[in-house]
């Protein structure tokens, strides 16, 4: 089977079980809008000018560009975390041997379900996000000919962290906690609201090991500052490192994962 043939069933899968209500699809909306007009409205009290020290950092301009960019970011990793967690729900229902039972490889049917449910999860934020941007001052500002290649590059990186976390999920009894890690965590120190460069040594040390903050530096270098390709090779082959080897963890984990279910009978490995 073809990988867009994969992908595809999953996007049709999704569908049916969690997009099936007119709801769903309001709740795509206003749970990141409302977070990010929440984060919009938190900096309003406080002092924003060249005496502040997060003026380096984010200029009061931008702010509203800087957010958007950055939740939009948020919600694309998010909802492939969220997508991971669903696996438990398969096991709890029984339906999670559906996936080792399918003639496809593993592998491609994990990045393929990442895929399937990116598409379905984001595109109603992405529109408000996109018109948004064309409608707040500084629009000007935004080089809109590097859309598309910062699209590609969220929606690529996103694909492999979800692949990643869907494998994870796949082989744990219970792994909530990275439910847990990966929701706050992530939003904070990956420079969704806040500047990196505005954290102390140990946080950057901590931002520095969520893919999304990679993506978001390149994001607002294409959008914000008209950066090029070339421009950013050096962050480019930074994410590249990065994915390469939540790629690589990913393949051995799935591996590890079989052959201990081969020999103890047991799907469960962590």
């Amino acid at each position: 089977m073809k990988i867009a043939e994969i992908i595809l069933a999953e996007i049709s899968k999704s569908h049916r079980h969690n997009f099936h209500n007119r709801m769903v699809y309001f709740s795509l909306l206003i749970w990141p809008a409302l977070l990010f007009v929440t984060a919009y409205y938190s900096f309003k009290p406080f002092n924003l000018e060249s005496s502040s020290p997060v003026f380096d950092h984010i200029q009061t301009d931008s702010l509203i560009l800087f957010l958007l960019t950055g939740y939009l970011g948020y919600i694309f990793f998010w909802s492939l975390v969220q997508s991971a967690w669903q696996m438990a729900h398969e096991r709890q229902s029984g339906t999670l041997e559906i996936v080792f039972l399918s003639p496809v490889s593993r592998y491609t049917l994990m990045f393929g379900r990442a895929a399937g449910n990116l598409i379905e999860a984001v595109w109603m934020f992405t529109a408000f996000a996109v018109i948004a941007m064309a409608s707040v001052a500084g629009i000007e500002s935004i080089a809109w000919w590097n859309v598309p290649i910062a699209f590609f590059i969220l929606a690529f990186s996103a694909i492999i962290w979800g692949g990643f976390l869907n494998i994870v999920f796949l082989f744990s009894r219970d792994a909530g906690i990275l439910f847990t890690v990966l929701e706050e965590p992530m939003q904070f120190f990956s420079g969704v609201r806040i500047p990196v460069l505005a954290l102390p040594l140990w946080g950057k040390t901590i931002a520095y090991m969520f893919p999304l903050t990679y993506v978001l530096d390149i994001m607002r270098e294409l959008l914000l500052e008209g950066a090029s390709v070339v421009q950013l090779g050096t962050s480019l082959g930074l994410l590249g490192v990065v994915l390469l080897v939540l790629c690589s963890a990913s393949f051995f984990i799935l591996r590890r994962a079989e052959q201990h279910a081969r020999t103890t009978g047991n799907m469960v490995l962590f």
